[in-house]
């Protein structure tokens, strides 16, 4: 029994004739009706279910076709969605795409925009999407390829995104399912697509990836020339998405493309560069194609590498705390790093600091992959680590750093150091080498090449440099230095200490200034000199004092060798002791010469002012003689010269400076018994307390010059050279009597000057003159014979009687304490001078005071 046929079938024309009438009409609403009732009677009548559609399509086809330049958006919608239909149910058969392809080039595929709507745009690139997925297995596309050519190259660069997007994944179906054919028309896809790798929609980019990857891998090589640098331009895209993308695209060129050989060179660098994504997907995915190269290159290349896979140690024992590559990949990149630096070199150079980032992590997995084999391009791989070193852009210094270390593993210091020893006055130079340093092997750096980078680095014309930027690097240097050499370091510690304390003697700021401590500590350490640095700075200080050998009038306030000095004063502690014979010349050369500058004097007599009062520490192990001679010196040559007067207000500052610093000289014993208790320098207990006069025949050689200049200064025009010349006498008066020197006769010429100060314009400087006499007769040489000096004692009582009645209540109560304590003097004669003029002052309560004092006195 024969099976009935469908009314469809049987006779198409009569069943859709109306239909095909009402298409004719010019009311669109019944032409959108006629598509719809079409559509229904062919695809959705239970009756036509199993209708033979291809007898069906010949009778419309022309109708349906024609509406696809309808006015009606809606009717070219429908129009298009019919001719879906038909494709997605009839048999395979290029007659049917005779008839559609024409018309979809018409619409979608000519220069200018004839369908002016986006949807029906998208639909009509949809439809070609569903006859590229539909003939994908069959050879009927390629008789329309010139058309498909026509059409996908004008909606790959659609103003909508959508079409677009769709018409890049046409073009990645038609190269892989055409390839012989589509590789003559290849070249005319790259620019369209090239042209949406700009796009703000990050799908749109990531699509035309895509496409370009599959252009490339079934196009011609010019393909791959195109695109090979918009591709690297898109690793710096801002989304994750198309990254990736590029990564999978070129990843899969490195594993599949017929002529890859070639180009390594032009894709390494693209796939190694993801190996530092920032987002871990991407690095993984990365990763893991890198390998897949690499172990596909080993199979490839099978014979020729099998005598270096045969004696290959898995991994060398000097090597950096990460995975290390496959042979494969190590080989790839040897084989053409020297084709790579060229091109990192320049880019380094670039204006975009992304590009220089990248490049740079590109440069630490060429070193990585390279390992011995970049030491034949070491000059320009060093020059680009030195470009980036200065870069401004922190992130790309971090790479280069990194990059260094890597480079130091696997490049031996004969091949490096050659490349910086000349320019290693470059504080970027130092960042380089510092890290390099850090990679390098010990025993391949100690010795010649320790000797030579710290001899370099010693040089003054190099460590006296105030750039911070120099400074720190500097210090990094010999940090490095000293971590990887250790104890080697001992045979270059003269040229360490030297590089690390003309820093600490003249830092540009307070980090830089712990830094090159911690280093000298670190030093300290490596020669096992003892508890504290001072034991350091007895081996070396010595060397640096001998080096300080340009003129001092030549100095300024920023000059080396006045820092040096000054670092020297302050901080060698015991140290110092044993070079009192090179101190005192620079210090006479400086302070006794007029022609130095004012400031530097000013500065320096500070200095030696501290390092006077830290005679406890600093002159402990100072032989006695070496000490009085050093003294000898300080004081006559330089401290008195200081204190004779000349015009001028820098004379008056240098003036005041000198005798602050003879206060400092005379002081005696200034330090508390905590600090003379403790430890020195090296460990050792402090057993002797040190006085620079410990004896009659150490101080009194000095007397007669130095009371007239200081009687001299009480009357100076400056009230802080007043106040420090007051403070001095009292220190000499103190110090003379303890050794036995200080006569009468001094002290007569003394008390009358500093009387006078009773009345000096600065109530600071009354109050110092009330102090000194107070000391100057407390310290009066014993017997005192009232008699014979019945007349000074007289004068001092008046004068100091009649400012009983000063002004100032503060001073009054001074004045009245010092009376109190000079009464012993002659108690006699003041309380008849009380007696006598009691009745004249207006002081009374004081007045009787004194009277009550003395009568206890008199008993």
């Amino acid at each position: 029994m024969s099976k009935t046929k469908c009314p469809l079938e049987e006779n198409a024309r009569r069943v859709l004739e109306q239909y095909i009438t009402a298409l004719q009409s010019e009311s669109k609403i019944a032409r959108k009706n006629a598509l719809t009732k079409l559509s229904e009677e062919i695809f959705e009548n239970p009756e036509n279910v199993d209708c033979d559609l291809t007898v069906v399509f010949p009778e419309i086809y022309a109708h349906v076709l024609k509406s696809y330049s309808d006015q009606s958006e809606a009717c070219r919608e429908l129009a298009v969605q019919i001719i879906s239909n038909f494709i997605e149910k009839l048999p395979l058969n290029d007659y049917y795409l005779t008839y559609i392809f024409p018309t979809l080039v018409r619409r979608i595929g000519c220069p200018e925009i004839v369908e002016e709507s986006e949807e029906i745009r998208l639909v009509l690139i949809q439809l070609v999407h569903t006859i590229l997925d539909r003939y994908k297995v069959t050879h009927y596309l390629n008789s329309f390829l010139n058309d498909l050519t026509s059409i996908l190259t004008k909606t790959v660069t659609d103003p909508y995104s959508k079409v677009k997007v769709e018409a890049c994944e046409c073009i990645i179906l038609l190269a892989e399912n055409l390839q012989r054919d589509f590789h003559f028309q290849s070249e005319s896809y790259v620019k369209p697509v090239l042209s949406n790798l700009a796009h703000q929609h990050f799908r749109v980019r990531a699509a035309a990836v895509k496409a370009i990857g599959a252009i490339v891998m079934s196009g011609n090589v010019k393909c791959l020339e195109l695109s090979i640098t918009p591709m690297a331009e898109k690793l710096f895209d801002e989304n994750s998405q198309v990254r990736l993308q590029v990564t999978l695209e070129v990843g899969n060129w490195m594993l599949k493309y017929r002529d890859r050989y070639s180009f390594w060179h032009r894709m390494m660098p693209l796939l190694l560069t993801s190996l530092s994504d920032v987002m871990a997907s991407i690095r993984e995915t990365a990763t893991k194609l890198w390998d897949d190269v690499g172990l596909q290159y080993m199979e490839e290349n099978e014979e020729d590498l099998k005598k270096k896979s045969d004696f290959l140690k898995d991994v060398p024992s000097h090597y950096p705390d990460v995975k290390r590559p496959n042979m494969g990949c190590r080989v790839l990149v040897q084989s053409n790093i020297g084709k790579i630096v060229p091109a990192v070199e320049k880019e380094m150079e670039g204006w975009q600091a992304d590009a220089r980032l990248r490049v740079a992590q590109l440069l630490c997995w060429l070193i990585l992959c390279a390992e011995e084999g970049s030491t034949q391009h070491a000059n320009p791989i060093v020059r680009t680590m030195i470009r980036g070193a200065a870069d401004e852009d922190p992130r790309v210094v971090v790479e280069v750093k990194r990059a260094a270390e890597l480079f130091g593993y696997f490049i031996t210091p004969e091949t490096w150091w050659p490349l910086l020893e000349a320019d290693v006055e470059s504080w970027a130079v130092l960042l380089v080498l510092a890290n390099i340093i850090k990679g390098s092997r010990v025993e391949l750096v100690k010795g010649k090449i320790l000797t030579e980078i710290c001899k370099e680095l010693a040089d003054p014309d190099r460590c006296r440099t105030r750039k911070p930027k120099y400074q720190t690097n500097l210090l990094h240097v010999s940090e490095a230095l000293m971590e990887l050499c250790g104890d080697e370091c001992g045979s270059v510690a003269n040229d360490l200490f030297t590089i690390n304390f003309t820093v600490y003697a003249m830092p540009v700021d307070d980090q830089i200034q712990f830094m090159a401590l911690s280093n000298l500590d670190r030093l300290r350490c490596i020669e096992k000199s003892g508890k504290t640095l001072t034991s350091l700075y007895e081996r070396h200080i010595g060397k640096v004092l001998a080096n300080i050998t340009s003129d001092a009038p030549t100095w300024t306030l920023l000059t080396p060798d006045r820092c040096l000095l000054e670092c020297v004063l302050m901080h060698a502690g015991s140290a110092m002791g044993a070079q009192l014979h090179l101190i005192a010349p620079l210090l006479k050369e400086c302070l006794a010469n007029t022609e130095t500058d004012a400031e530097v004097r000013l500065k320096i007599f500070t200095t030696l002012s501290t390092a006077l009062l830290k005679r406890q520490e600093n002159f402990r192990k100072c032989d006695s003689d070496k000490l009085g001679a050093f003294l000898k010196i300080i004081i006559e040559e330089i401290i008195m010269p200081n204190m004779i007067w000349s015009a001028g207000r820098t004379a008056e500052a240098i003036r005041t400076a000198a005798v602050a610093c003879l206060c400092s000289a005379l002081q005696d014993s200034p330090q508390d018994e905590r600090i003379r208790a403790e430890n020195g320098g090296d460990g050792d207990t402090v057993d002797k307390e040190v006085n620079l006069f410990p004896t009659k025949e150490s101080l009194e050689p000095f007397l007669d010059e130095m009371v007239p200049l200081l009687m001299g200064l009480v009357e100076d025009n400056s009230t802080l050279t007043r106040q420090h010349t007051l403070r001095a006498v009292c220190c000499l008066a103190t110090l003379a009597r303890q050794r036995g020197c200080f006569t009468a006769d001094i002290l007569n010429k003394m008390y009358f000057v500093v009387l006078k100060r009773l009345d000096d314009v600065s109530d600071k400087v009354r109050s110092y003159a009330v102090q000194t006499l107070c000391n100057l007769f407390k310290n009066r040489p014993q017997p005192y014979d009232t008699t014979v000096y019945g007349a000074h004692v007289d004068a001092l009582y008046s004068a100091m009687l009649v400012h009983l009645d000063d002004v100032d209540e503060t001073f009054r109560n001074e004045m009245l304490d010092a009376l109190l304590q000079l009464s012993d003097i002659d108690p006699r004669t003041l309380m008849k001078k009380v007696k006598s003029n009691i009745h004249v002052y207006r002081n009374k309560s004081a007045y009787e005071k004194i009277s009550s004092h003395l009568e206890k006195l008199t008993i």
